[in-house]
Formats: structure tokens, C-alpha cells, sequence
């Protein structure tokens, strides 16, 4: 039971940036309507034969911001079109695999005509600086709903924070950390669907575990210092390999090679003691075929919460080789790792109040459970990475990965939750009545950390061909990946114990097993023209996965279950490439659940079994598992206007789930929640995003969207105090998790190497269970809602002129939660009850760099 003791301020309404978010849109939509003030450019790109170049890159610089503007890549006769573009003083730069790169300065005026023909010299080596992606959606171009976020755009923002942060700037996603200040674990959501369905790649290779399906942003910490470019893909059919992202794709590439040499040092220090060492080398072009990069970076933290401490240590290695029609780059990246977990989160009524609890403890918003029992985490897994591209004729292009991971690592937690029969204490060691029964309760004296090891590893193969042609862009690919884990258990530290049971002396297990998932597949698209005012994207993705469990030591699970899926996805774009487009696709996605869905072997020792049907003999029949897959028909429009000075797309979504997996049954020892299949789900909603150039050196940026997650059809069972059990009808109920609203609004002013930023995100409603905010009563609850919130960051920064005395020093400032706003991020129900998720009040970084080139 909870008093409490004190009361704290209010948190600031959201309406001013509803406001705001409108009177954006208006403006964005008036400058769309104004009379186009900008011209099209036209030309052909050659060899020094004068066969044409299919696949040429061609990027307009714009002198005065010193930031490509514009961009577009050769069709298969060498032709391009770049347009419209603003009037103004460009480079025109023109690569292409295997020769010297072409540089003019072109002034480009109203009214003016622009033809170019570009000739490129053969040469052994390209300009190293661009990265061809085929797979990736392109602007205006492919049905597909995405966003894309810069290098530059990375740079411009609070920076001492995970990932997850900063892609919560991209329309319909949001994301919480259980530190509290954006360091340690983060979890993503897009569309209100967690990272677990969402498919998350770097350079092509598939991030998600094999296993979990969960994305461990925390493993790749500071791999945003090496990342060129950023896509988030929503709604299905998103992803290229592997398990198919149900709520979308994350496409991040880290490829930081350039072709001029310089070194960089990063020093940073904030708040909550948080300090930051980076370094990185590029080697510049040697012998006019290799580039070597390396980067090295170390960072501690206190955390917001307690007991919610980081320490970093993280490499990212790699040497590209440029040949006359490849490229082959090796890399490697990752480093160990130390944090104090909180994976636990507070009462809703201790983030404006100070409240005690059992024996006296004060619990207060920064409160983490973990502080008692010094829960830890010591993980490493590094990913080595082989990338091949290979310009096989002028219009074959065929590229292949081949990656390996390994994680290593334990967790040790408190146990006292735990009874004498999952650790498998000796008989007479408590009541034998009371064997079942948390040692709290049946030996309060005892003291004990449990330590959970994995060590796990994988390996695979991606290869893909692109074929351009007079009929279209044919693309074929497939994936063949082999994971294999172990998992095991024992009483690491403990008190009252005999020592004979504790530690790595007596390494006397409580579970142990071993998992293995194989993964293939294959994909087939097709991209046509049949008209300049049409263009067709169809593709088909078939994949096989396969379970098995073996060599389980105290129950003798075994079990192989195998799925086959087959995800088609359809879609047309109306005024390709132009100024004003419309696109509209149909994907039908599936995807198998997660190992834990089927097999909990952690769980064993306290009576969980395969889930899954048994025959006359008591066998388990693994073609009747408890949680199915779930299936997807997913429908996207949208309609968007581009030009040099403004963007803005609207776009609609409608997703018609089939046995959609949601959370039912509570949370694992981890705190993960436990899933089941929902028989109709639905989700539907409008997203918009836009950009504007308010003056030459004033930008906006802005997104907002508004939808609708149900229950359509499902019936959960629930257990109740005294094991009973009872069944809940959640139609019409509100999916956990899901916002019905949430948006961005961003303004970024640069001049002669300042700049300066703010950030503005609003996040709606969001429900903690599937009981709609009610309780048992039917009565509203508000402790099991997540209350809208809004929340404001800036940044600060002065680069200065290489020519002045402070050249290559970068210096800058980033203020978190400038409103000092109490905010509750995220919530779920745990074992003790509702549980929520605070993020950390006003807290600044304080950063400088310098460059030698």
C-alpha cells in the first residue's frame, strides 16, 4: 500500500501545439499552391566511348547552404531528369562506379532551358562518397509510406540519447526509456506496434533477434556517429528480408567512408554525471582504392532513475576496397558493455507525489526497484559485416552481405520472488506446503541474485540482383541465416542459503536448453513505367523459418515447428517523379510468433509447458500451438507535393489484422508482456508530415498524426487472485499502446556554421491493458491510462570557419525537456500493478569537437 506524502505541479496542456501543428499545415499547403518558381534539368550520362551509364549518380549542391538539394540516379539509356529545382548557384556532381567523377557549377535561373550531357572518364576507382541503395524507397517513386532522416538532420539534434529518440521524430512514432534520460534500454513504436514488429536493419543485415524478435538499441549504442542515412518504412510489406515488420521497417545505413582523410575528437559531459570520449580516423583514399574508418567511443552515465547507470565501450572498424565495377567493404562494430537494469517501473501516483511503501521506502518518480537488489547487466555483441557490390553490365547490378553476431553476456536480478522449487532448494529447506510460494513469503530471510546467461550467435547470407531494362527494374533476393542460442540459469550471490547451491563454484543450474531458428527466403519484385504518368511496383516475399529446442537438461523439451509464409505486396504511383504525386498499395503480411510464445525454458521450473495442444498420449502437436500467427491485409494511399522550397505528404492507412499478436497474460521475469492472438483487430488513420523554407536559413519541419487502434473480435482470459479463471470480452476496447494521436513540430535556423534548433513532440492517450481504462467495475480508471503529454528539447551549436583561428572546433549545448515537464512515457501492468515509465526532467550536454583534415 501506497500513502501519499506530498503533491507537485501540473503538467502544460498540449492545445498550444495542436495550434501550432494547424496553422503549419495552412502554411504549408498555401506555399504548395504558389506558382512553381523553379526549373527542370535534363541530360544524359556517358562513358568516355559514349555508351550510356545506367545508374549514375547526379547531385546538385547548393552553394549557399553547403547541402545537396537535389538528387536522382541514370534509367537504363543514361538519361535523368532533376526537377523542379529552385533558382540559385549549384555543383553538379556525377558519379558512377569505376569513374572519375564529374564536378561543374551550374546558376540556374527562371525561365532558363537546362540541358546537360555529362562524358565520365574510366578510372579504377569511384568517388567513395555516395552510397547507392537500390532496396530503399525513393521520393515520389515508390508506394510505399516513409520518411527518411539525414546525417545532417542527426547532427542537428540532441545527440546524447539511443536511437529510438530521435527516430520519435518521424510521423506516428513514439518511444520510452527505462533509465529515464533516453541512455540504456529504449523501446520503439511505430504506428503504436512495438519494435518487435518492427523489421530494423543496418546496411540490409536484419537487427531484430531471431528468437525475441526484440531490437536491443543499448547493443548498438553510438552507431549513430557512423550513420549516413536513416528510413523508417510504416505500415507492411516494408521489409526486404527475413520476418516481415508488421508495423514497419527501420533501414539504417552505416557505411562512413570518404574519399579525404581527417581525424575527429569528441569530448562531452552533462547531466547525471553523463560523459562521453569519442574517437574517430578516416584514412582518406589510398592508392586510389581503399578508404579505412575507424571510430572509438567510451560513455558513462548515472541515469535519471536510480540504479540506472551505463558504461560504454564501443568500437566500429571497417576498410572499403574500390575496384572498377565493385566495391567489397569489411566492417565491424559493437563493444561490452555494464548497466544497472530498471526494467521495473513506478506507480502512477509517484510521479507527482512522494509515497511510501512496504517497510517504509519512499518511492518516488525516479524510484527503481532494481536499486535494492543491484540488478546488472554484462553484455557484448559485436556484428562483423562483409558487403559486395558488383556493377556486372551497364544495367546488372548485384550486390551480397555476409554477416556474423555474437552475444555474450548475463543478467543477474533479484530473486527472493522465486520459490524453492523453480531453484530447486533441497528437501526440508521450507515447508513442503509451501514449496510453490515465493521465498519472500516462505523464507523472508533468505537473500538471493539470480544470474540469466546467453550466449548466442548467427550467421547468414543475403544476396540481391537488379536488372534494368526498357521493361522495368526486375529485383530478386533471398536470405539464409542459421541462429543458434544457449540459455541457463543458477543463484549467482545469495544469503541463507548452503554455498554448495551458490555461484560458479557450485554452477548448480535451474534451467538450461538450447534454441536454433533457420531462416530462408526469397523475394521477387518488379518496378514498371507503362506510362510517364504511371509507375507499377509489385513484389512477393516468401520465407521459411524454423524453430526447434534441444538438449533441455531438466524437462527433456524438444520440439521443431516449422513456418512457411508467403507476403505479396502491390502498388501504383501516379505522377512519378514530379511535382505533385499519389500513390496507393495493398500488402497481405504474416508472421510466426516469437520463441517465448511457443516455449518459455526459463519458466519451466515454475510450470510453464510447450503451449501447444497434446494428443491421446499427452505428445505435444506442433501444429496446434496456443498463439498463432498473425495476419495482415494492410491498405496505404497517400498524395504528396514537392518542390525546392516546401514538401508535404497526407496519407492514409487501413490494417485489417487476423489473430493479431497483442499483449495477454501479463509479464515475463524480464518484464516483457506476455502475448496472445486477438481473433479481428483494426487499425486505421490519417498520418501528414511536412518541410518549409520560412526564409533562406529557417526551416520547419512538422508531422501529426490521427488514428484508431480495436478490438474487433476478442475474448481474453484472465487469472484472477485465487487461480481462478475468467473470460473478458475486449471488443471495441482500445489496443495498449497505441496513441490516438501524436506529432512533431521542428525549427531549425543555420547561419555560417550556427545553429540553433527546437523540438516539440505530442503524444495522446495511451491505455496500459486491454481493459479500455476500466476496471473490473466497468468504472473508468484513470491509474491504467498514460496521460497525453508534451515535451520540448533544444539544441545549440557554433562551427567554426576553417579559416579562422578557432578552425575545426565545434562546440554546442543540448537542453532535454526544456519545460522541466514530469512525464509518464509509457505503462503496462506488472506484478505489483500498474507500472509506468518516467522520462527525466530538464537535463542538459554540454559538447565539443574538434577536426584535423
Amino acid at each position: 500500500m501506497f500513502a501519499v506524502a506530498q503533491n507537485a505541479t501540473s503538467v502544460i496542456s498540449p492545445f498550444s501545439f495542436l495550434r501550432i501543428t494547424l496553422l503549419a499545415l495552412l502554411l504549408v499547403s498555401i506555399q504548395g499552391l504558389s506558382p512553381c518558381i523553379a526549373q527542370t534539368i535534363h541530360g544524359t550520362v556517358v562513358d568516355d566511348e559514349g555508351r550510356a551509364l545506367a545508374g549514375a549518380n547526379v547531385l546538385l549542391l547548393n552553394t549557399s547552404m553547403q547541402q545537396y538539394r537535389y538528387g536522382t540516379t541514370t534509367s537504363a539509356d543514361g538519361t535523368f531528369v532533376i526537377g523542379p529545382v529552385e533558382e540559385g548557384r549549384y555543383h553538379v556532381t556525377t558519379s558512377y562506379l569505376g569513374f572519375d567523377p564529374d564536378d561543374r557549377e551550374m546558376t540556374i535561373a527562371v525561365g532558363g532551358v537546362y540541358h546537360v550531357d555529362i562524358e565520365l572518364a574510366a578510372r579504377t576507382v569511384t568517388h567513395p562518397g555516395v552510397v547507392v541503395a537500390a532496396h530503399r524507397a525513393r521520393p515520389q517513386l515508390t508506394p510505399v509510406t516513409f520518411s527518411n532522416l539525414t546525417a545532417d538532420e542527426l547532427r542537428g539534434r540532441p545527440d546524447m540519447k539511443d536511437l529510438p529518440a530521435t527516430l520519435s521524430s518521424r510521423p506516428s512514432t513514439t518511444y520510452y526509456s527505462e533509465n529515464g534520460n533516453g541512455i540504456g534500454y529504449s523501446t520503439l513504436r511505430i504506428r503504436g506496434f512495438d519494435q518487435r514488429r518492427i523489421a530494423v536493419s543496418i546496411n540490409g543485415i536484419p537487427q531484430n533477434d531471431p528468437e525475441d524478435f526484440n531490437v536491443f538499441w543499448i547493443n548498438f549504442f553510438d552507431v549513430d556517429g557512423s550513420v549516413e542515412d536513416i528510413q523508417v518504412q510504416r505500415g507492411a510489406g516494408a521489409s526486404a528480408y527475413g520476418s516481415v515488420g508488421i508495423g514497419g521497417a527501420i533501414n539504417i545505413v552505416a557505411l562512413p567512408y570518404r574519399p579525404n582523410p581527417y581525424a575527429e575528437v569528441t569530448l562531452g559531459y552533462g547531466s547525471y554525471d553523463t560523459k562521453r570520449l569519442s574517437v574517430e580516423v578516416n584514412s582518406g583514399l589510398l592508392r586510389d582504392k581503399y578508404v579505412a574508418f575507424a571510430r572509438f567511443s567510451r560513455l558513462e552515465s548515472d541515469g535519471y532513475r536510480d540504479w540506472s547507470w551505463t558504461e560504454f565501450n564501443r568500437f566500429f572498424v571497417g576498410l572499403t576496397r574500390y575496384g572498377s565495377r565493385s566495391t567489397l567493404t569489411l566492417q565491424a562494430y559493437g563493444g561490452p558493455q555494464r548497466d544497472g537494469l530498471a526494467f521495473s517501473g513506478i506507480p502512477r501516483a509517484a510521479n507527482k507525489d512522494v509515497l511510501t511503501g512496504l517497510n517504509g521506502i519512499l518511492v518516488d518518480r525516479r524510484y527503481n526497484s532494481s536499486l535494492f537488489t543491484r540488478d546488472t547487466e554484462d553484455f557484448h555483441q559485436p556484428h562483423v559485416e562483409l558487403h559486395h557490390e558488383w556493377q556486372a553490365t551497364g544495367n546488372l547490378h548485384v550486390s551480397q552481405s555476409l554477416f556474423w553476431v555474437r552475444g555474450n553476456g548475463y543478467f543477474d536480478f533479484g530473486a527472493n520472488f522465486r520459490s524453492a522449487d523453480y531453484l530447486r532448494l533441497p528437501a526440508g529447506f521450507v515447508a513442503d506446503d509451501q514449496r510453490t510460494l515465493p521465498l519472500f513469503i516462505s523464507s523472508p530471510s533468505v537473500d538471493l541474485l539470480f544470474r540469466a546467461s546467453l550466449d548466442q550467435w548467427q550467421v547468414g547470407w543475403i544476396p540481391r540482383l537488379t536488372l534494368d531494362n526498357k521493361y522495368g527494374k526486375t529485383t530478386i533476393g533471398g536470405e539464409v541465416r542459421l541462429h543458434r542460442s544457449e540459455r541457463w540459469g543458477r543463484i549467482q550471490e545469495a544469503n541463507g542459503i548452503p554455498s554448495d547451491l551458490v555461484g560458479s563454484d557450485a554452477d548448480r543450474r535451474v534451467y538450461q536448453f538450447k534454441g536454433e531458428k533457420v531462416i530462408t527466403s526469397f523475394s521477387a519484385g518488379h518496378e514498371a513505367r507503362p506510362s510517364p504518368r504511371l509507375a507499377v511496383h509489385a513484389e512477393a516475399l516468401v520465407t521459411r523459418v524454423q524453430y526447434r529446442v534441444y538438449d533441455e537438461v531438466f524437462f527433456a523439451t524438444r520440439l521443431t515447428k516449422p513456418y512457411v509464409m508467403v507476403n505479396p505486396r502491390i502498388g501504383v504511383t501516379v505522377n512519378p517523379e514530379r511535382a505533385w504525386s499519389a500513390y496507393g498499395s495493398i500488402a497481405y503480411s504474416s508472421r510466426e510468433p516469437r520463441l517465448k510464445s511457443l516455449y518459455d525454458g526459463e519458466e519451466a521450473g515454475a510450470g510453464f509447458l510447450p503451449r501447444f495442444e497434446t494428443d491421446a498420449n499427452g505428445r505435444i502437436d506442433v501444429d496446434r500451438p496456443f498463439v498463432d500467427s498473425e495476419h495482415l491485409l494492410d491498405f496505404e494511399v497517400g498524395v504528396g507535393r514537392n518542390d525546392a522550397r516546401s514538401s508535404i505528404t497526407i496519407n492514409g492507412f487501413w490494417m485489417e489484422f487476423m489473430d493479431e499478436i497483442v499483449p495477454s497474460g501479463g509479464l515475463d521475469q524480464f518484464g516483457v508482456p506476455r502475448t496472445g492472438n486477438a481473433d479481428r483487430t483494426r487499425h486505421v488513420g490519417v498520418e501528414s508530415e511536412w518541410r518549409v523554407g520560412l526564409t533562406r536559413n529557417l526551416n520547419m519541419y512538422g508531422n501529426f498524426t490521427v488514428g484508431r487502434a480495436r478490438y474487433k473480435r476478442f475474448v481474453e482470459f484472465a487469472t484472477l487472485p485465487d487461480f481462478s479463471t475468467v473470460q473478458l470480452d475486449r471488443r471495441d476496447n482500445p489496443i495498449p499502446g497505441f496513441p490516438s494521436t501524436n506529432g512533431n513540430l521542428e525549427l531549425t535556423y543555420r547561419r555560417s556554421g550556427f545553429r540553433i534548433g527546437a523540438f516539440a513532440r505530442y503524444v495522446g492517450r495511451q491505455y496500459i491493458d486491454n481493459s479500455g481504462g476500466r476496471d473490473a467495475t466497468g468504472l473508468e480508471d484513470e491509474s491504467l491510462t498514460v496521460d497525453p503529454y508534451f515535451v520540448m528539447d533544444a539544441s545549440v551549436s557554433q562551427t567554426f570557419n576553417p579559416a579562422s583561428p578557432l578552425g575545426g572546433l565545434s562546440i554546442g549545448v543540448d537542453v532535454n525537456n526544456v519545460l522541466n515537464s514530469e512525464l509518464l512515457l509509457f505503462g503496462n501492468v506488472g506484478p505489483l500493478g500498474p507500472q509506468f515509465f518516467p522520462s527525466a526532467t530538464r537535463h542538459v550536454f554540454f559538447r565539443a569537437s574538434y577536426v584535423l583534415r
